[in-house]
Order: structure tokens, then C-alpha cells, then sequence
């Protein structure tokens, strides 16, 4: 059988491509050489065989992207740089109860409703000092 031959048709010997069948590493595609090939080992394979197993996206939905994976933006909005601005004059309540971290005798704290209303809310604490953070749930 050819190399790089899918053995069956199903998704999972369709994306074979990726790993080298020696090391079962991650192969590396190198677009200047026109090969994918394994960083542990010497295997290649040409990346014309890899044309009709891969999918090319051009067009993403990035705001739902970063949601998704919690990612920040390496540029900033001018309206997340007001929103962030705004963070951070906010004025929250404070108790007079030491951080579990620092000792520091004053946390700050807000509260959200995450659960079914009939539970009680979730509290979040934040030590001023040292920026420390926890929740509870009431």
C-alpha cells in the first residue's frame, strides 16, 4: 500500500496526515519546502497529498473565537480600552476580613446571581494588595 494511503474510509484514518507513522508525532508543515514532515524523525510527505484531507478556513468569527478560548486581543478596541478603563475606577463594597494570601485586613467584594434563583448568590472577593481572588457560594 501506498504511503499515506488511508487504510479505510473514516474520519479518523482521513486525518492520519497529521502524525508521523514512525513517532506518531505532530508533523510540522513547512510551506517554503512543500512538506509536512516529523521534527523526530527523517519522514516527510508533500503537502499536494495533503489537499483533499484539509479544510481552509478564511473567514472566522473572531469575537466568538476569543469567548470561546478566553484569548485577549494583541489590539485592543477602542471600546474594550473604555470598558477596561471603567473596571478599573469601579468602586466595590469592601468587609473587613483578611486575604487568605497576604493578610491584608481589607478585601473588596460584588455578588452574581450564577445559580437558579432559588439559591442563594455567588460572592466574589478580591484582595486590593495583592489581587488575590475567590468565591463563595451563599
Amino acid at each position: 500500500m501506498a504511503e499515506g494511503a488511508a487504510l479505510s474510509k473514516g474520519d479518523v484514518i482521513r486525518k492520519r496526515w497529521m502524525f508521523c507513522p514512525v513517532t506518531g508525532s505532530l508533523l510540522t508543515l513547512d510551506a517554503a519546502a512543500g512538506v509536512a514532515r516529523s521534527e523526530k524523525c527523517d519522514f516527510q510527505r508533500p503537502l499536494e497529498d495533503l489537499d483533499d484531507t484539509m479544510t481552509v478556513v478564511t473567514l472566522a468569527d473572531m469575537p466568538d473565537y476569543q469567548r470561546r478560548y478566553a484569548l485577549e486581543p494583541l489590539v485592543k478596541s477602542k471600546e474594550q480600552l473604555e470598558f477596561e478603563e471603567l473596571l478599573k475606577n469601579r468602586v466595590r463594597a469592601t468587609v473587613d476580613e483578611p486575604c487568605p494570601r497576604c493578610k491584608n485586613p481589607v478585601l473588596e467584594y460584588y455578588t452574581m446571581q450564577l445559580r437558579s434563583a432559588d439559591e442563594g448568590q455567588t460572592v466574589f472577593y478580591e484582595c486590593r494588595k495583592c489581587r488575590y481572588r475567590y468565591s463563595t457560594n451563599n
